[in-house]
C-alpha cells in the first residue's frame, strides 16, 4: 500500500528533477525551462497538499528516511506558505528573467530551493539541517547573483559572506552537539543557545547579526529578493523555532533564561526594523527594514514558546503563531518584492491597489487577515509571559502603521505602472490572505 509520505517525498523530488531538467532543455534549444520551472512548483505544492492533509488532517506526521526528516502540522503550513509564495513569484516574473545573462538560471534555481524547503523544515535531525542547510543556502546565494547587474553581483557578495560564516557557525555547532561539548552544565548551554541563535539570526535578520539584510533586500533585484525572503526564509523560521524549542525541553530549568535572551533580541530586531523603515525612502529599503521587523515579532512569540515549554496549550499557541506570521509573510513580500523589482515608485489603481493594501494591512494585523491571526497568536501566549514584552510589540506595530500609509499614499498619487504579471500577482497574493485569514482559526484548532 502507497503510503501519503511516499507521495510527499517523491513529487518533491520531480521538483529538483524539473530543477536539472532546465539545464538540459535550454543546452537542447528545447525552449521549455519556462514550463519545467512551473512544473516543478507544482509537483511542490501537491507535495505540500499531501503532507498537509496526512499531518492536519489525518493526524499522521510524515516520517522519512529514518526519522532524520519529519514533517508534522507546524511544517505542513509551512510548505504551503512556500508553495503559495513561488507561484506568486513565477506568476509575477513572467518571463522576464529570460532577458538575464544568467538565463535560464532562474527557472532551474526556483524548484530547487523548494526542494531545499522541503528537506530544511522537515529536518529532524541535526546532521539532515546542515545537510539541508547547504542545498538551501547554495540556491539562494546564486539566486542573488542572476540578475547579473552591479548591484546584484554586490548584494550576492555580501550575502554569501554572511551566508558562509552562518553555515560555518552551524557545522560547529552540529560538531560540538554530536561530541557532546553541551552537555557540560550552563556553560555547555549558554554556548549551545549562542551558536544556534548567530547561525539562525543571520538567516532571518534578527538583531545584532541583521546588518547583512539591508544592503542586500535593498540592493538586490526584487524578483530574487521575493525567492530569498518569501519563499525560502520561511524554512529557517521554522528551523530556529524547532532548534530553540528543543534546547528548552532538553534544559527546562535553563528555559526562562532562554525566552529573556530571546524576548530581548525580540525588542531589538522588531524596534530597529521599524525604527529604520521609518527614516527611509524608497519601497525597496521599506521593505527590508520591515522583514526585520517581523523577525521581531515572530521572536516575541518564540520567547513566549520557550518560556511554556512542555506545558501545552501556551507554547503550542505560540508555535501556531509563528508559522501563521511566517505564511502571513510570504503571502505579502514574495508580490510586494516583485514589485518593487520593477519601479520605486509604483502607481497602483483600482484593484492592485486594493491587494496591496490588504497585503500591508495583512502585516500590520488588522482583523480578520491572516497576519492578524498571526499576531493573535503569537502575543496572546507571550502576555501570559511578558505585558511589556508584548506592549513594546504592539508600540512597534503601531509604528509600522506609519511607514506602511506612507507608502500607500504616494502609491496612489501616481509613478510607474507594474506590469500586469506583478499586479495579478498581488491580486492573487491578496484573495489568499483574505481566505487564510478566514480559515486561520480553523487551521491552529488543528493544528495547535
Amino acid at each position: 500500500m502507497v503510503q501519503l509520505g511516499d507521495v510527499s517525498v517523491a513529487l518533491a523530488y520531480v521538483a529538483l528533477a524539473s530543477s536539472l531538467a532546465v539545464g538540459v532543455s535550454h543546452a537542447l534549444g528545447l525552449h521549455m525551462e519556462r514550463l519545467l520551472a512551473w512544473l516543478g512548483v507544482a509537483a511542490f505544492t501537491l507535495s505540500s497538499i499531501v503532507t498537509g492533509y496526512s499531518a492536519i488532517v489525518a493526524g499522521e506526521p510524515v516520517n522519512l528516511h529514518g526519522g532524520h526528516v519529519i514533517h508534522d502540522q507546524y511544517t505542513s503550513v509551512i510548505l504551503l506558505a512556500s508553495a503559495a509564495a513561488a507561484i506568486l513569484l513565477m506568476l509575477a516574473a513572467d518571463g522576464r528573467p529570460e532577458g538575464w545573462p544568467s538565463s535560464p538560471g532562474f527557472y532551474g534555481i526556483v524548484p530547487l530551493v523548494l526542494f531545499g524547503v522541503y528537506y530544511l523544515s522537515g529536518s529532524g535531525t541535526p546532521a539532515m539541517v546542515l545537510a539541508a542547510w547547504m542545498v538551501l543556502s547554495v540556491a539562494t546565494y546564486v539566486a542573488v547573483a542572476l540578475p547579473g547587474e552591479p548591484y546584484s553581483r554586490m548584494a550576492a557578495a555580501r550575502y554569501i559572506y554572511v551566508g558562509t560564516l552562518a553555515t560555518l557557525v552551524l557545522a560547529l555547532w552540529v560538531a560540538a552537539l554530536y561530541g557532546g561539548a553541551f552537555q557540560a552544565g550552563a556553560a555547555g548551554l549558554a554556548l549551545a543557545l549562542a551558536g544556534f541563535l548567530a547561525a539562525l539570526g543571520f538567516k532571518t535578520g534578527a538583531f545584532p547579526f541583521h546588518w547583512w539584510l539591508p544592503s542586500v533586500y535593498g540592493r538586490a533585484d526584487g524578483l530574487v529578493v521575493a525567492l530569498v525572503a518569501g519563499v525560502a526564509k520561511a524554512a529557517f523560521i521554522i528551523v530556529l523555532a524547532k532548534a530553540a524549542l528543543g534546547l528548552a525541553l532538553a534544559n527546562p530549568g535553563a528555559a526562562p533564561a532562554m525566552a529573556l535572551v530571546l524576548a530581548i533580541i525580540a525588542v531589538a530586531t522588531m524596534t530597529y526594523g521599524n525604527i529604520a523603515a521609518l527614516t527611509t525612502s524608497g519601497l525597496r529599503a521599506m521593505l527590508a527594514y520591515s522583514s526585520i521587523a517581523q523577525t521581531g515579532y515572530i521572536l516575541v512569540g518564540l520567547a513566549a514558546a520557550v518560556y511554556f515549554v512542555g506545558q501545552g496549550g501556551p507554547a503550542l499557541l505560540a508555535l501556531a503563531g509563528i508559522v501563521l506570521q511566517a505564511a502571513a509573510y510570504a503571502l505579502a513580500k514574495t508580490p510586494l518584492f516583485a514589485l518593487a523589482a520593477e519601479t520605486e515608485r509604483p502607481a497602483l489603481k483600482g484593484a492592485s491597489a486594493a491587494a496591496t493594501a490588504v497585503l500591508l494591512a495583512s502585516l500590520l494585523g488588522v482583523p480578520v487577515l491572516l497576519g492578524f491571526w498571526g499576531k493573535l497568536y503569537l502575543f496572546l501566549p507571550a502576555a501570559k509571559y511578558s505585558l511589556a514584552l508584548v506592549a513594546i510589540a504592539l508600540i512597534n506595530s503601531g509604528v509600522s502603521s506609519a511607514y506602511y500609509i506612507r507608502f500607500l499614499r504616494d502609491a496612489v498619487q501616481g509613478g510607474e505602472e507594474p506590469s500586469t504579471a506583478v499586479k495579478a500577482s498581488l491580486v492573487l497574493a491578496a484573495l489568499l490572505t483574505v481566505i487564510a485569514g478566514l480559515a486561520a482559526p480553523l487551521i491552529v484548532d488543528a493544528i495547535a
